[in-house]
């Protein structure tokens, strides 16, 4: 049992609430959701959509070769994705919009007079929709209801319990089911997004601290923890800039507060330099990057995966990093919680690199574990160095004002105490110190994941959120009779070397967002095995799993 949902209007209609609701709706009908946001920059006007999976079973991909149901708030919404629409689906608008289709089922709902008339304002009128909406899939309104009284307060709840049942009736008199979507039971999950995941990720790392300029699409983890700052302690600081807001992290490291900072590609250009102070005063700090297309200002609120190269290399001098992708929502949970962890261990930066389409989109997910929380940290003694020369390179990590000893450390090469010197032995010393611990994140790095055929003919590698829809594409290639694999790495940086090298004689094509094929590139250098470029998009938009099975068909000839 399946469906697809897309809700499509100017900016400022009210697309993100019907989105919201119809999806917490069908997720507590027991279904599997998952959505792709897609919206301009602007606060009014443009053409912004958003698409709803639903599935009685996992989904993985945002296909966009079909739609069942088409909720248009505007003309231009029909126009542009009316053939969209298959036989059969329907297409829903306001009552005083003007059209003329002849292929598809049109179903108009008076949602602008019900509003006015029951409530006496017109903001309610995306909740109207819904009601029929949830009438009109032989749905259960007090569910609907429920999620309307946790997402309103005072007389925005009344007026929309109002605009809800109003919408249910008026859903009720077409005589009409869309879908047939009756509650199922199943066990309780979560409905997540990426920001949300990041965030919780990082309060269960016992973050304290996260500064920020605010930077679509990183923003969202900014949001997400400033919401719940106060049940969980946490300092939120917006920055007057990204230079101000790395150092900040840093310095909260430094004192002792798990910390963190969000940005995109554009924000982390201005905190490279911070960047190479964590790496040279061995300070721990966690940066999520959110890419987005540019260079520049480039697409603001879109999707890519341009910024690996940036990542792996920025910074000046040589020191250690810890880089992953999370593939999923759930992965962005646990990939959060693992850079928070050996960023402490060892004494480095930890980059979390997601992407717009991750960070908005929602994905029902099975469940969250806590993890058992470590601390790295020591109680220093009198004579603490900071920058002790260890075997394993990993000094003592204390905070000051803990102990009677000093905390000292340094932006210049330092000796072990901390302090500047200009001795050319203890600078050989120093830099094999801090790379000491490179070698040492190839044991904490995670093995891609496999899935395909046992001895594929052609290996396709990805790489962060673009799983799903590999996942999705290569499965259904398989069944057809395509002897192939898809590899796909959450870890990025150091690279794991282990699984990828049982497949170096296989023809290995990547799958990327972005012009150059990046991680391939990566792996070629790292490994040196063969990888090729294979598809690449760079249009803002995700991958979808039908555009990859064609691509896949074309490079297997």
């Amino acid at each position: 049992m399946e469906c697809k949902l897309l809700i499509g209007g100017s900016a400022g209609q009210g697309i993100a609430t019907i989105s919201s609701l119809m999806s917490k709706y069908f997720h507590r009908m027991g279904y599997y959701i998952l959505t792709m946001e897609s919206y301009q920059s602007r606060i009014r006007g443009g053409h912004n959509f958003s698409l709803i999976r639903i599935s009685d079973s996992e989904v993985y991909s945002i296909d966009n070769n079909y739609v069942d149901i088409l909720i248009a708030l505007n003309n231009e919404t029909i126009n542009l994705h009316e053939h969209e629409v298959k036989e059969g689906g329907y297409i829903i608008c306001d009552t005083e919009m003007k059209i003329d289709s002849q292929s598809k089922k049109i179903l108009r709902i008076p949602m602008r007079k019900i509003a006015v008339e029951k409530t006496k304002t017109r903001i309610v009128e995306n909740t109207v929709v819904c009601g029929a909406l949830v009438a009109m899939s032989n749905g259960d309104i007090e569910v609907m209801k429920k999620i309307i009284s946790e997402n309103f307060k005072g007389e925005d709840l009344n007026k929309n319990i109002v605009a809800i049942e109003e919408g249910y009736n008026f859903g009720l008199s077409l005589n009409t089911k869309c879908k047939e979507f009756p509650k199922i039971s199943l066990k309780e999950r979560l409905l997540l997004n990426g920001g949300s995941a990041v965030g919780l990720g990082a309060i269960v790392s016992n973050c304290k601290f996260l500064s920020s300029y605010p930077m679509t699409p990183g923003t969202a983890v900014m949001n997400f923890l400033a919401t719940y700052e106060k049940d969980f302690n946490i300092v939120v600081e917006q920055a007057e800039d990204e230079i101000s807001a790395i150092n900040m992290a840093i310095g909260a490291f430094f004192a002792g507060a798990r910390s963190m900072v969000t940005t995109s590609g554009g924000g982390f250009a201005l905190m490279v330099e911070g960047l190479s102070l964590s790496g040279m005063t061995e300070t721990p700090v966690v940066i999520h990057i959110a890419q987005r297309p540019g260079p520049a200002t480039g697409l603001p609120t879109r999707t890519e995966q341009a910024d690996l190269n940036f990542v792996i290399h920025a910074g000046h001098g040589e020191f250690p990093r810890y880089v992953c992708a999370p593939r999923d929502q759930e992965d962005a949970y646990y990939k959060t919680i693992k850079a928070f962890d050996l960023a402490e261990k060892y004494q480095i930066p930890s980059i979390i690199l997601t992407d717009q389409y991750l960070i908005d989109s929602i994905k029902t997910i099975e469940g969250l574990n806590p993890p058992e929380y470590k601390s790295y940290r020591v109680k220093g003694s009198k004579d603490y160095l900071r920058h002790k020369i260890t075997e394993d390179g990993i000094s003592p990590f204390a905070i000051p004002g803990e102990f009677e000893g000093l905390v000292i450390t340094d932006s210049d090469e330092h000796d072990e105490e901390g302090h500047i010197t200009e001795d050319l032995e203890i600078r050989v010393k120093m830099v094999n110190k801090r790379m000491k611990k490179l070698e040492l994140l190839y044991q904490e790095v995670e093995e891609p994941l496999y899935f395909g055929v046992e001895d594929p003919e052609v290996v396709f590698i990805g790489w962060g959120s673009t799983y799903g829809a590999i996942k999705e594409a290569i499965s259904k290639l398989i069944k057809e009779g395509y002897k192939i694999g898809h590899l796909h790495f959450s870890d990025i940086y150091p690279v794991p070397k282990k699984t990828i090298m049982n497949f170096k004689n296989k023809k290995l094509f990547t799958i990327e967002g972005n012009y150059q094929g990046q991680f391939a590139g990566l792996l070629r250098k790292e490994l040196c095995i063969n990888v090729e470029k294979g598809l690449v998009k760079y249009n803002g938009m995700p991958y979808f799993s039908d555009e990859i099975i064609e691509g896949v068909k074309k490079i297997m000839g």
